[in-house]
């Protein structure tokens, strides 16, 4: 029996238009109704997730950062894994060394721009066309205009105050055009920097984390405070920053038809894509 669902956003529980569908916010009311805990498991930040899920009526645990931060249905932080400032200089020197990539910092104190206003909103653009496939290019700009996370959007002016600060860092993230150059950085961060997780939500960026701060670690440390199970666990995804998650609790893996070969390969099963609530046939089937 299934006491707990774990579900990733972008590309999985959100559609084309980035919202959640009536027939996958009735399947997860079903659930939670039946006494299932749910889980949020995103690669964003709190501020960017809390309201925006809040706003249909839902309450779920907060798996965010790709599992540097965990919160509560009530949003008291329950976990924490972040990177510490002499290992995060050295992420952001290589970072800086490869041109032409975009960089946000997120932390415990909202998310940073490592660049400047103009080249972060032409990144966001270039994102835009990748997560919106099919939008031309007004459409794109309209909405990221009123786009929630370049609006709280902050940006370093002083690197040298910004890592002697108290802050915490739990993630960055990076993006580019060229997926052969996220590769090579990947592989450099890798080689050079010790004890990371690097991911990937989109073909288009590389995601990193402390190498304690992955979706499938964190939801682990959830299910043992609740006294859940691995086979009672049903966990969906898409993307790369999806597998730890799915080589925790593999028994309900359930990847999206639209997911990365690497999960689908990974996965128990495969439900419909992000643009046919694939998560409400996921959640109909083990409520069935």
């Amino acid at each position: 029996m299934i006491r707990l669902i774990a579900t990733d956003m972008d590309g999985t529980l959100l559609d084309g238009n980035h919202q959640i569908s009536p027939e996958n916010i009735a399947a997860i009311r079903e659930a939670t109704q039946r006494g299932i805990k749910f889980v949020i498991a995103t690669g964003r930040i709190m501020a960017d997730v809390q309201g925006f899920i809040e706003s249909y009526g839902l309450s779920p645990y907060y798996l965010t950062m790709n599992g540097a931060e965990l919160h509560a249905p009530d949003h008291t932080l329950l976990h924490s894994a972040y990177i510490d400032h002499e290992r995060s200089q050295k992420i952001y020197e290589i970072i800086a060394s490869f041109s032409r990539f975009n960089l946000e910092i997120y932390t415990d104190r909202g998310h940073f721009s490592a660049n400047s206003r103009l080249k972060t909103y032409r990144g966001l653009l270039d994102r835009m066309r990748e997560v919106r496939p099919g939008t031309n290019f007004f459409k794109n700009f309209l909405w990221s205009l009123k786009n929630p996370h370049f609006k709280k959007l902050q940006y370093i002016k002083d690197f040298d105050a910004f890592w002697q600060s108290d802050v915490n860092i739990a993630k960055f993230i990076t993006f580019s055009r060229a997926p052969g150059k996220l590769a090579a950085l990947a592989e450099r961060l890798a080689a050079e920097v010790p004890d990371l997780a690097i991911s990937a939500s989109f073909r288009t960026n590389i995601e990193i984390n402390d190498a304690a701060a992955t979706k499938g670690n964190t939801l682990n440390i959830l299910t043992q405070q609740l006294g859940i199970a691995e086979d009672e666990v049903l966990v969906l995804g898409d993307g790369t920053n999806d597998l730890s998650m799915f080589e925790a609790f593999p028994t309900n893996a359930t990847a999206m038809e639209n997911g990365v070969a690497e999960l689908k390969r990974a996965a128990a099963h495969i439900t419909k894509d992000n643009l046919h609530n694939g998560v409400a046939a996921a959640i109909g089937e083990v409520l069935a």
